[in-house]
């Protein structure tokens, strides 16, 4: 059964071993999101730099920013200018070899190196700071928190705190914090944007000024709501780090830690493992039986929505709605699950009804409202997909823990037995050439020889009559499923094209 939208994050585990850390935040023992950190996969968004411009390309608008990383990093002409600001070019603010403060939104990936922006924001538990902003003082407040009484108490508690040059956000987990823990973290952030200031002047670029928590304390800042009621951790050395974070700055997490001990995988014991292998199957399941598929591309993700074999006695427009309400509850899930990121776009089973079309609409909303990254829905094309957008820190799930296959070069789809056979008896042929008088050795996987036995039979049998000579067979299951090998044999071998089968 589908949990209700944006519910909170409820556990959180920490499994350390192995190399690598990984991190699930669960919501009703379902898995809601998953980070995998590794010495080769080390993250640098959230870090602030002071690097140098290395080279500014009027033509898209952007600079080129050296801050000591493998590449340099992009900075765009919309994240450097100032909010509100229309009509100018990035020469108006950068030439090259100015310095540069910047922090960073997205990893690099492929050959792109990493997007920034010299827009700086400070997080804490319960605030988002934005520093040496233009505009007056501006508070925002997050929408998870729906309770209005508490939103007004929040704003204007906020209001009296900021100065002109600052804007705040008043994040989730604030709502149960009280006046005095909101004006420490206002002191807090602001103690740490002066420390990034001196540093920035005294720094030579590229130098690194600020460093984001790493991913255990980051889940604990980020993902501690007022329904968290465990974080269970596999390794004594990060327990007891977090247990010094939560003595400086969130004490009332302090009893929620324990350190798991038991014989079992921490995954496994809670079911997470097979979570995530599902995670990665492009079927999801809805609970009417229908289904969403998810294909990841270059360019987009696409989601298509299925219903199920009958209509359980629902007209065709009432199970097109159920199935499509279900849809948009998961598909809210699986972006965030799956890391998802860019332009996606949404293909639910039409409706005819346009109030029906509005409420799966505002449900998708809704559904994608608790997602901590941004994720907007924009609406529907003339063709009836949905179009959405979400902001890009990191690689996705799939590519994140899958390496493309070496079968199919990354296309997702392998040769059949029966295409390799007809491939590998156009090579013999090649082959046959270049050694007119030996008989020929063809090697290739058990399903590719039982292929040359069966549906290509008849075709091994023309190419033997050809040639003149024997095809000799011989099924090597060390082969991949596409791969063969063709060798010469010595002596011409049995005429009439018969061929010999090894094993």
């Amino acid at each position: 059964m589908n949990e209700p939208p944006g519910r909170d994050i409820d556990e959180i585990l920490i499994s350390a071993a192995g190399g690598e850390t990984r991190i699930a935040l669960l919501a009703g023992g379902r898995l809601g999101e998953l980070e995998v950190a590794r010495p080769s996969l080390q993250s640098v968004a959230g870090n602030i730099y002071v690097g140098r411009i290395d080279k500014v390309i009027p033509s898209i608008e952007a600079a080129f920013v050296e801050v000591g990383l493998s590449r340099s990093g992009f900075l765009a002409l919309a994240e450097t200018r100032p909010v509100g600001a229309r009509g100018d070019t990035i020469a108006d603010y950068v030439a090259e070899g100015d310095p540069v403060l910047v922090q960073v939104l997205r990893d690099a990936a492929g050959d792109k190196g990493a997007k920034l922006t010299s827009r700086i924001s400070l997080a804490g538990r319960y605030l988002v700071l934005t520093p040496s902003a233009a505009e007056p003082a501006e508070v925002r407040v997050s929408r998870r928190i729906g309770d209005e009484a508490a939103r007004d108490r929040l704003a204007a508690r906020l209001g009296e705190l900021a100065v002109d040059g600052e804007s705040f956000i008043v994040r989730t987990a604030a709502g149960e914090a009280g006046a005095g823990d909101l004006a420490g973290e206002v002191a807090f952030l602001r103690a740490e944007w002066r420390e990034i200031a001196e540093k920035r002047h005294a720094a030579k670029p590229p130098a690194l000024v600020h460093a984001e928590l790493d991913p255990a304390r980051r889940a604990l800042r980020d993902a501690a709501g007022p329904g968290l009621w465990r974080i269970a951790v596999d390794d004594a050395i990060v327990l007891a780090g977090l247990k010094g974070y939560c003595r400086d700055f969130a004490p009332d997490l302090a009893g929620r830690l324990e350190l798991h001990q038991g014989a079992e995988d921490i995954f496994a014991a809670d079911d997470i493992e097979a979570q995530i292998e599902a995670a990665l199957s492009p079927a999801v399941g809805l609970p009417s039986g229908g289904s969403i598929v998810i294909g990841e591309t270059a360019a987009l993700t696409a989601i298509d929505v299925n219903t199920g074999g009958g209509a359980g006695g629902r007209s065709k427009e009432d199970t097109a709605l159920l199935t499509n309400l279900e849809a948009a509850a998961e598909i809210a899930r699986q972006i965030r699950l799956r890391n998802l990121s860019g332009l996606l776009v949404a293909d639910f089973v039409p409706m005819k009804r346009s109030p029906n079309v509005a409420k799966v609409l505002d449900a998708l909303r809704g559904a994608v409202a608790g997602d901590p990254c941004p994720t907007h829905v924009i609406g529907t094309t003339r063709l009836g997909l949905v179009e959405m957008t979400r902001r890009k820190k990191r690689d996705s799930l799939i590519n994140l823990l899958n390496a493309p296959c070496p079968a199919c070069s990354g296309n997702g789809r392998a040769r059949s037995p029966e295409s390799v056979a007809y491939q590998a008896l156009r090579a013999v042929r090649r082959a046959a050439a270049a050694a007119p008088h030996a008989a020929i050795s063809l090697s290739a996987s058990p399903r590719v020889i039982e292929a040359l036995g069966g549906p290509a039979a008849a075709a091994l049998k023309e190419a033997g009559e050809k040639l003149g000579r024997a095809i000799r067979l011989r099924a090597d299951e060390t082969l991949a499923g596409d791969a063969f090998d063709i060798a010469p044999v010595a002596g011409k071998g049995r005429m009439g094209g018969g061929n010999d089968r090894e094993r």
